[in-house]
């Protein structure tokens, strides 16, 4: 039955892709995705390969790349995609899959000992924020749309590098993903010197696969939506998840 949704949905471009695996580029996001040593690991890896290649029999290779240039390479269809978060910039290059691989909500962090820690504690909404200067990394386009006008320091290259900036007290705030955020802060030993404030969240976050529209593999997201969605049907992404302690 897959076989056959595949073949009708890919209307005869089977062939065009049997040669070649789809690739998907990256960048640091860890325990989600990240390399080691050349070698790409994580959630979404351990997913991916699960959906297309186990279930799929494509092959599949990762490519790491700081993230503004992950996604200009699946812009310029040098990637075929990348599992990212909408955004309206990234919907004029991109196709993006309905079903998603996972549903998280954005944090408010900050150093311990803030002398503003009370007034973040009562933010209610993102214009809160507006006297902070936010910390991120370059091609966070997340904090590009929420954030216009605000303070934002894109310097850092990826997430650690902002959590360290926030270490030396060199911003205010970070604003990120709960899971990975608490999971990088455990991970660079720094659980004495960030906190989360408290009862302080930006929304929900639904990362997606994102197909680059100069890709061959542009038809390709509504099989993988439904063989993502037999994944959680049947528990598969659970005990991936429960792999990571997530």
């Amino acid at each position: 039955m897959l076989i056959l949704l595949i073949t009708l949905s890919f209307s005869g471009k089977i062939c065009a892709f049997e040669n070649r695996p789809i690739k998907i580029s990256h960048a640091y996001f860890e325990p989600y995705i990240w390399s080691d040593n050349g070698i790409s690991k994580g959630i979404y890896v351990d997913i991916l390969k699960e959906v297309f290649e186990k279930r799929m029999g494509m092959t599949i290779e990762f490519e790491s790349f700081p993230w503004l240039r992950a996604q200009r390479r699946v812009e310029s269809g040098k990637s075929d995609g990348m599992i990212t978060l909408y955004t309206p910039e990234r919907a004029e290059y991109t196709s993006t899959g309905k079903v998603p691989i996972f549903i998280e909500t954005m944090g408010l962090f900050t150093y311990i000992n803030h002398p503003r820690l009370e007034q973040m504690k009562n933010i209610q909404s993102i214009d809160g924020i507006k006297d902070f200067q936010i910390l991120t990394y370059l091609g966070d386009g997340v904090s590009i749309e929420k954030f216009p006008g605000f303070d934002v320091d894109y310097g850092a290259v990826d997430l650690k590098s902002a959590l360290k900036k926030l270490n030396l007290k060199r911003g205010d705030v970070l604003i990120q993903s709960k899971a990975v955020t608490l999971y990088n802060i455990k991970k660079l030993r720094l659980d004495n010197s960030i906190i989360q404030v408290p009862r302080v969240d930006f929304g929900v976050l639904e990362f997606k696969l994102c197909i680059s529209k100069q890709s061959p593999f542009i038809d390709i997201i509504p099989v993988f939506d439904k063989v993502l969605s037999e994944l959680i049907q049947d528990g598969t992404i659970q005990k991936i998840f429960k792999k990571y302690g997530l």
